[in-house]
C-alpha cells in the first residue's frame, strides 16, 4: 500500500465520475434543492422571536445528511462488482496496485465527491451565521462530523460491493444497512422502553395529592360553584412525600440512540439555546433530538425530585436536576467512535475481499 498507489487510483475514479455529466446535473439539482429548502426555511421563521438561523442551520444540516445519505451509497454500492462486472477490476489487479490501494483509492474518491456535495451547502450555512443563532465553531463542527459520518456510508457502501457479485444487490443492502441505523435504532428504543418500564415508589418534594383531595371545588344543591371554598397551593404546602409511578429506566437502552447518524449529527453541534429565557426556541429539530438524547442517557433521577410547581419568593420555578445533569451527558463522541469502528471494519472487510489471488468466486461473475 501506498499514497501514490491510492491516488492513482483516486484520480482514475474521479476522472471517470468527471466525463459522465449526469454527476454535474446531480450537483445541480442538489444545490438548487438545498437554495429552495433554505429560502423556505428563512420565509417561513423570519422572526426575531423565532430564531431564523438557528432554524435554517438545523434544516440545512439535516437535509444535506438526509439527502447525501440517499445519494452518496450509490458513489460506492457499485463500484468494486460494477468494475468486476465490466472486466475492469481484474485489470487493475493485474498492475503493482494492491487490495488495500483498490479499496483507499475508490473510498477516497468517493469521500471528495461527497464532500463536494457538502460544499454547496456551506453558503446557506453562513446565511444561517448570518442571521444568528448559532457560532461559526458548531458550523465547524457539525461540517467535519458530517463529513466523517459521509466517510463511514462510503465505506459500508464498499463493503456491499466486494461481497456481492450483482450492483443491485449490493445498492439494496447499503440502503437497508443505512435504514437499520436510521429507522431501526429509533424503534429499537421506542420498543425497549416499555421492557424497562416499572412501577417505583419515588420521593418527591411538591404539593401531596391529598391536598387536592381536601380543597376540591364546592358545589352548591343547585350545582352552582361556590367560590372561596377552595385554596390554591403555595410554597408553604410543598412537602416531601412518597409516590408510586411508573418509571423508565431510558438510562439502560440509551446506547441505541448514537448508533443513529441523525443523533450523532445533532448532538455533536446542535444550534445555540437563546439568550433570553422567554425568547421562543423556534424550529429547531437538531437542539430537540440532542436534549431527547441526553435526557434518556441520563435517565429518571434517583434522588429526591423537585416538582413544586409554584413560584417561590422571587416567582422562581425549582430547577428540574434531570435537565441539569443532561446538559452534560453529551452521546455523540460513543455514536462517532462507533460508526468510525463500522466503518473501518467495512474498509477491512472489502480490502481482504480483493485480495489475489482469489480463491473462489460466485457462478457467473466475470473475472476479466
Amino acid at each position: 500500500m501506498s499514497w501514490h498507489g491510492i491516488s492513482t487510483v483516486a484520480r482514475l475514479e474521479l476522472r471517470q465520475r468527471a466525463r459522465a455529466s449526469k454527476w454535474v446535473v446531480v450537483l445541480a439539482i442538489w444545490f438548487a434543492v438545498i437554495a429552495l429548502v433554505s429560502v423556505l426555511s428563512y420565509l417561513a421563521l423570519n422572526d426575531p422571536d423565532a430564531r431564523s438561523g438557528a432554524a435554517m442551520y438545523d434544516v440545512v444540516i439535516f437535509f444535506v445528511l438526509g439527502l447525501g445519505m440517499l445519494v452518496v451509497p450509490s458513489l460506492t454500492a457499485t463500484s468494486i462488482n460494477g468494475d468486476r462486472e465490466h472486466g475492469v477490476l481484474a485489470t487493475l489487479q493485474t498492475t503493482l496496485l494492491t487490495s488495500a490501494d483498490l479499496v483507499l483509492g475508490k473510498l477516497l474518491a468517493a469521500w471528495a465527491i461527497s464532500g463536494a456535495f457538502l460544499v454547496t451547502a456551506l453558503p446557506f450555512l453562513a446565511w444561517a451565521w448570518v442571521e444568528g443563532g448559532v457560532s461559526v465553531g458548531r458550523i465547524l463542527l457539525a461540517v467535519v462530523v458530517l463529513l466523517l459520518v459521509l466517510a463511514v456510508v462510503c465505506a459500508l457502501g464498499l463493503m456491499f460491493s466486494t461481497l456481492t457479485a450483482r450492483p443491485v444487490a449490493s445498492a439494496v443492502l447499503t440502503y437497508l444497512a443505512l435504514g437499520a441505523l436510521v429507522f431501526g435504532t429509533v424503534i429499537g428504543f421506542g420498543l425497549s422502553a416499555f421492557l424497562v418500564n416499572k412501577e417505583e415508589t419515588v420521593r418527591v418534594y411538591g404539593i401531596p395529592n391529598d391536598f387536592f383531595d381536601q380543597n376540591e371545588p364546592t358545589y352548591d344543591a343547585n350545582g352552582n360553584f361556590v367560590p372561596g371554598a377552595e385554596r390554591v397551593p403555595t410554597k408553604a404546602d410543598c412537602v416531601e412525600h412518597d409516590e408510586t409511578r411508573n418509571v423508565t429506566h431510558t438510562e439502560r437502552i440509551w446506547w441505541m440512540l448514537p448508533l443513529n447518524p441523525f443523533v450523532v449529527v445533532a448532538d455533536a453541534a446542535p444550534s445555540e439555546p437563546p439568550a433570553n429565557p422567554d425568547q421562543g426556541m423556534g424550529f429547531t429539530p437538531m437542539r430537540w433530538i440532542s436534549e431527547g438524547s441526553r435526557a434518556a442517557r441520563v435517565g429518571e433521577t434517583t434522588e429526591l425530585r423537585q416538582e413544586c410547581w409554584v413560584d417561590g419568593p422571587a416567582g422562581q420555578q425549582p430547577v428540574d436536576p434531570n435537565a441539569a445533569a443532561a446538559k452534560d451527558a453529551a452521546v455523540w463522541p460513543f455514536g462517532l467512535v462507533f460508526l468510525l469502528l463500522a466503518g473501518g471494519g467495512a474498509t477491512a472487510v472489502a480490502e481482504r475481499r480483493l485480495r489475489t489471488p482469489i480463491r473462489r468466486l460466485p457462478n457467473g461473475t466475470r473475472i476479466a
